[in-house]
């Protein structure tokens, strides 16, 4: 099953637009934050570590994809979102405080949002450069 899985996965990823893949990027971000509010309050610190370093890794790849000369405000307005996301995601695991998680699940799942809409749309916004 687990194979399967992943090779649903690689395919998606694949053939996918490049909106589409920061959509998928995003859905990492937002699970993994989700597992590690669970890890927190489970004390399950191997599971909160491991989620914790995903979406801290998916945040920075999608900041690292930014594109600042073409995608001018928007573009630095998602710096500081992801700037902030990281913050906050590491004051969670310094402080073992999954509520400090919220804030962040949120805000990606609005952005996650609009991606999707962009996606379903067939758009490729300048801020990103994939």
């Amino acid at each position: 099953m687990m194979l399967g899985a992943q090779a649903y996965a690689t395919t998606q990823i694949s053939t996918a637009s490049s909106v589409q893949v920061v959509v998928l990027l995003y859905d990492g971000a937002i699970s993994s934050m989700k597992l590690a509010q669970e890890g927190i309050v489970a004390l399950n610190f191997q599971d909160k570590a491991r989620f914790i370093d995903r979406a801290l890794r998916v945040v920075g790849e999608l900041s690292a994809s930014l594109n600042s000369e073409e995608g001018g405000v928007v573009a630095k307005d998602l710096q500081r979102l992801y700037e902030y996301v990281q913050y906050e995601v590491t004051q969670a695991n310094l402080k073992n405080e999954p509520g400090r998680l919220e804030g962040p699940i949120r805000c990606m799942s609005v952005i996650r949002e609009a991606w999707q809409e962009l996606a379903i749309q067939g758009a490729t916004p300048q801020a990103v450069g994939m």
